[in-house]
C-alpha cells in the first residue's frame, strides 16, 4: 500500500511538473502550438516514417483554422504591429505586378501567394494569441529536440549506408531525416538553442560548462550534417549576444572557449567531410571563402548560379537588364514548381539551381522591390525588439534571429522551408506579443 501511494505521488508530481511547463495560456494558443508542432514534425512523419505525402498539406488546413480563430478574436493590434502587417501586405501586392507584366497564369499566381502568405497569416495568429509564457513552452521543446538530435545525427551519419552519389550531409537532420535538405531545419534548431544558451549564459543563468557542452554538441551535429555555414553562425551568435548584453568576464571566457572549440571543430569538420580531398581545407581560409562566394562557375562549379552573385547573373543574362523585370520580377509563383505542375521558367532554368537560394528565387519572382520589402520587414522587427523591456529575456533571441535570417536569406532556402519558416515567424512575433502584454497590463492597473 505504501509503495502504491508513493508511486501515485511521484506520478502526480510528474503530471504537475508537465502541466506547469507545457500548458498553454488559452484555447487559441493550444491550437496554435499544435499547428506549430505539426508544421515542424510533418516532414519527419512523411519522409522518415513514410506516411502519405498528403499529410504535408494538412499544414495549410491547420494554418487556415488558426488564422480564422485569430480573426474571430478581433484583437486590436498595436501601431507597430500594424506597420509590419502593412509591409507584408505591400509585399504581396507588388508580387502580382510582375505577374501582370509577364501574363502569369492565375493558377501559378495563386500557388505563389500560397507559398508566401501562409507564413504572414501565421505571424498574425501568433501576435493575436501568444503570450511570453507560451514561447517558453516552445523553447523547452527546442531544447529537447536539440539533445535528442545528437544521437540521431550519429546514427544517420555513421550507421546508415546511403546510395551511391548521395550528398550525405543533406540527408542528416536529427529528427529530420531521409529527404534532401534535412540539415536545414536542424541548422535552425542549432542556432535557436545556442542563442538561448548564450543569452542565459551572459545573464548568469547557466554556467560555463553548460555553455561549452552546448557549443561542442552543436558543432558536432553541424559537422555530421556538413553545415559549413554554422561555423559562421556560431561566431555571429556568440559575438552578437555578448555585446548586446555588455562585455564582461563571461564574454571573455566565452570568446576563449569559443576560439578553442571553433579551431578544434574546424579540423574535425574537415577530417569528417573532406573525403580524402587535399583541397577541401582550402575552403575554410579567408581566401577560400571569398573565392567560393564569387566564383563564376556557380555553387556546384558546373555553371549554375552562385548564391552571392546569382542576382546579378539573373539580371544580366536572363532579364537582359530590363528595368521592369529587375524592379518587379516575373510574378509570384512564376518560378515555382510542385508535384502537380512546373512553371515555364522552372522548366527552362532549373539547371541553374536558383531554387536553392531564397534571395535569388525572390528576385526572379518579385524583383528588387520584393527583396527590399522582405528585408525591411526583418529590419523593422529587429528595431522593435530593441525597444522590448530591458528585463525581457527574449529581446536578444529576436534580434540575433533577425541577424541570422538576413545571412540565411542569401545563403539557402531555410526561410522558405515549412519546418523552419513557421517557427521563424513565431519568433519574429515576440516583440509585438511583448507590446500586447504590456498594453493589457496597463489597462488592468
Amino acid at each position: 500500500m505504501g509503495r502504491l501511494t508513493a508511486s501515485w505521488i511521484r506520478h502526480a508530481d510528474i503530471r504537475k511538473w508537465m502541466r506547469n511547463r507545457f500548458t498553454p495560456s488559452s484555447y487559441g494558443v493550444a491550437w496554435l502550438l499544435c499547428a506549430q508542432a505539426y508544421f515542424f514534425f510533418s516532414y519527419a512523419t512523411v519522409y522518415t516514417l513514410h506516411l502519405p505525402r498528403v499529410l504535408l498539406y494538412g499544414n495549410d488546413a491547420l494554418n487556415c483554422l488558426v488564422f480564422v480563430l485569430a480573426l474571430y478574436e478581433r484583437k486590436k493590434l498595436s501601431r507597430s504591429a500594424t506597420v509590419v502587417i502593412g509591409l507584408m501586405t505591400l509585399y504581396c501586392s507588388f508580387g502580382a505586378i510582375g505577374g501582370i507584366i509577364s501574363g502569369e497564369r492565375i493558377a501559378i499566381l495563386l500557388w505563389g501567394y500560397r507559398n508566401i502568405v501562409r507564413y504572414f497569416m501565421f505571424f498574425y495568429s501568433c501576435i493575436v494569441f501568444l503570450k511570453k509564457t507560451d514561447f517558453a513552452i516552445v523553447l523547452r521543446v527546442i531544447r529537447v529536440v536539440f539533445w535528442i538530435s545528437v544521437p540521431l545525427c550519429t546514427v544517420e551519419r555513421f550507421l546508415i549506408t546511403y546510395p551511391e552519389g548521395t550528398i550525405v550531409g543533406d540527408m542528416i537532420g536529427g529528427i529530420f531525416w531521409n529527404f534532401s535538405g534535412s540539415n536545414l531545419p536542424l541548422n535552425l534548431i542549432l542556432c535557436l538553442y545556442l542563442i538561448d544558451i548564450c543569452s542565459r549564459f551572459f545573464n548568469h543563468r547557466v554556467n560555463t560548462l553548460v555553455f561549452a557542452c552546448a557549443c561542442i554538441a552543436a558543432i558536432y551535429m553541424s559537422a555530421t550534417a556538413e553545415l559549413k555555414v554554422f561555423l559562421v553562425e556560431l561566431v555571429v551568435i556568440v559575438v552578437f549576444t555578448a555585446f548586446r548584453r555588455g562585455v564582461s568576464w563571461r564574454a571573455i571566457i566565452a570568446f576563449a572557449v569559443g576560439g578553442v572549440v571553433l579551431s578544434t571543430a574546424s579540423m574535425y569538420f574537415i577530417a569528417l567531410n573532406s573525403g580524402g580531398s587535399s583541397t577541401y581545407a582550402d575552403n575554410y581560409s579567408l581566401q577560400g571563402y571569398l573565392d567560393y562566394a564569387t566564383r563564376d562557375t556557380g555553387y556546384n562549379g558546373s555553371g549554375d548560379l552562385n548564391r552571392f552573385t546569382g542576382i546579378g547573373t539573373v539580371a544580366d543574362y536572363i532579364f537582359r537588364n530590363d528595368p521592369l523585370l529587375e524592379m518587379f520580377g516575373i510574378g509570384l509563383g512564376n518560378a515555382d514548381y510542385t508535384n502537380f505542375f512546373t512553371s515555364d521558367f522552372y522548366a527552362q532554368y532549373s539547371y541553374l539551381n536558383y531554387q536553392w537560394f531564397h534571395a535569388i528565387w525572390m528576385f526572379i519572382e518579385t524583383g528588387f522591390v520584393g527583396i527590399i520589402l522582405y528585408l525591411l520587414i526583418i529590419v523593422v522587427i529587429f528595431n522593435k525588439a530593441r525597444t522590448m523591456a530591458s528585463d525581457n529575456q527574449y529581446d536578444i533571441v529576436v534580434q540575433t534571429t533577425c541577424v541570422l535570417m538576413i545571412v540565411l536569406f542569401f545563403y539557402n532556402i531555410m526561410l522558405r522551408l515549412e519546418p523552419s519558416a513557421f517557427l521563424l515567424m513565431l519568433i519574429l512575433s515576440l516583440p509585438y506579443i511583448d507590446t500586447k502584454n504590456g498594453l493589457q497590463a496597463r489597462r488592468t492597473k
